[in-house]
């Protein structure tokens, strides 16, 4: 536990937009004719669970678009199984990130509740969320990014929102017993398809962040030209992608993992794991121990994805709603990702875990990593002999150090790291 860290800071470019409203209005305005067919009507905006910079922001300002415009604003749910499965819990998590009636100046309205809407033709049920079929045109609206469970031309974005997201328990879970027989891309390619075909969606509105997590692009879509839409965008991204600064680490921290911060609290294709069925484990990075000190609050519980670290500490563990965990990886049927990991103590006992279970047989030519979380890797904390192999990065540089961590009688961290 002597291991030495120092502090290091990376540097890539990261534009981000200033102006979330006027991007928003720019965005929506090239199809400026069509928002006169929003007079007089009922126009429902589907938000999902996810933790997207600024998304309240977002919402908002569609929603005044769709009131200047002569229509009437609705938020609802597109979150599949999140919120436990409930009305009041997808409140909770829309209330969570920012969605309030006050908030995005719109009422809100949840359901749990789904509707059948037809077979596709590889003989997928499509269901959806009963409050969908009750508009007169529908906006959709999330972040396009790379899916924490697989490779694909499209993988997070409006395709899933739709599929899984507007399907609810019932129609979510369809789609993940179908993606394990054909593949997720497909299932949900073609699940969204069939829905564009039976919904009145009326716009797609898709942003991005850089790899800070800072909205820095937003851009609309006719819902005839989603898909070539949605694999532009996605490649993009890819493309942007920042990374831990090395593929071989034996160990990593992780302050806090949570489902605000990535669907399976932590981005498996950070950390190098999938730990899904049928699905193909990541080359890199090759981390041979990973370690959770915390997990947020505004998990609600919601532990789905936790099972790929290794040790968690007791304050992470008395987070957990394992019924609401469950839930999420029975829907999902990953359910190696819904396994709860060793349980520490404290942060010690947590580090020291995770330290000895990394093969390496002397602690001082550990490479180790603490970061604050999967979402946020500009500061980071690292071990001596990693800084050695990373040092001649020309986009890291050392911003403090060496320090060694420090635990109080409890065995927490007394000196955590400012990341």
């Amino acid at each position: 536990m002597l291991t030495k860290f120092v502090m290091i800071k990376q540097n890539y470019p990261a534009e981000k937009i200033n102006d979330t409203e006027e991007a928003v209005r720019d965005a929506i305005n090239v199809y400026k004719t069509k928002l006169s067919m929003l007079k007089d009507k009922k126009v429902g905006i589907a938000v999902g669970s996810r933790g997207i910079n600024k998304i309240d922001q977002v919402v908002r300002a569609i929603v005044r678009i769709v009131k200047e415009n002569g229509g009437s604003p609705v938020i609802f749910n597109a979150m599949g199984s999140h919120g436990g499965g409930t009305p009041e819990g997808q409140r909770e998590v829309l209330e969570s990130i920012g969605i309030t009636e006050s908030n995005v100046e719109a009422p809100i309205k949840t359901c749990a509740e789904s509707t059948f809407l037809g077979i596709t033709e590889n003989d997928i049920d499509v269901y959806c969320n009963k409050l969908a079929l009750k508009f007169d045109y529908v906006i959709l609206v999330n972040r396009i990014k790379p899916h924490t469970d697989f490779e694909d031309v499209t993988e997070s974005g409006l395709f899933k929102l739709m599929a899984i997201g507007l399907g609810n328990p019932e129609g979510a879970s369809i789609i993940h017993s179908n993606a394990l027989r054909m593949g997720y891309g497909p299932a949900i390619r073609e699940a969204g398809s069939l829905m564009l075909k039976k919904l009145p969606v009326f716009l797609a509105l898709a942003v991005t962040e850089n790899w800070k997590h800072e909205l820095n692009y937003v851009e609309a879509t006719l819902p005839e030209n989603l898909l070539e839409f949605e694999k532009r965008i996605l490649a993009k991204v890819k493309k942007e992608l920042v990374h831990l600064p090395s593929d071989d680490i034996d160990s990593l921290i992780i302050r806090d993992a949570g489902k605000n911060i990535s669907g399976t609290c932590v981005d498996t294709k950070v950390v190098g794991r999938i730990m899904i069925a049928g699905q193909k484990e990541p080359e890199k990075p090759d981390i041979k121990s990973i370690a959770v000190l915390n997990f947020t609050d505004e998990s609600h519980g919601n532990a789905m994805g936790l099972g790929i670290v290794d040790v968690i500490t007791k304050r992470a563990y008395d987070k957990i709603d394992i019924n609401a965990t469950s839930l999420t990886g029975i829907t999902s049927k990953c359910l190696l990702q819904a396994k709860i990991p060793c349980v520490a103590q404290n942060d010690y006992d947590a580090i020291k875990t995770a330290f000895e279970s990394s093969k390496v047989k002397d602690i001082a030519s550990l490479k180790a990593a603490f970061i604050r979380d999967t979402n946020s890797l500009e500061k980071m904390a690292v071990s001596l002999p990693l800084y050695e192999e990373i040092k001649s990065n020309k986009h890291i540089e050392i911003a403090s150090g060496p320090f060694v961590l420090e635990f109080d009688k409890e065995g927490n961290i007394v000196n955590m790291p400012e990341f």
